[in-house]
């Protein structure tokens, strides 16, 4: 009986699957799991050069989930 996947699986699995994609031209799935990913995360990514330009995105996003929770 095989053993069940494990979530390294998954990603070595996505990241095939992202390459394929790529590979193809086809970049739509990848820009959309993209919008799941915290904005410091997509920034900590970049080579720190690029960090500061988009370092006021971080303060926006925070600004906001705040506006976002206060209207719950």
């Amino acid at each position: 009986m095989k053993s069940p996947k494990t979530k390294q699986d998954l990603i070595e699995t996505a990241v095939k699957q992202i390459e394929l994609d790529i590979h193809c031209g086809d970049v739509e799935a990848l820009e959309e799991l993209l919008r799941f990913i915290p904005v410091e995360n997509l920034i900590a990514y970049l080579p720190e050069e690029d960090w500061k330009q988009f370092n006021h995105l971080v303060a926006e996003e925070y600004l906001k989930k705040e506006k976002d929770d206060t209207n719950k």
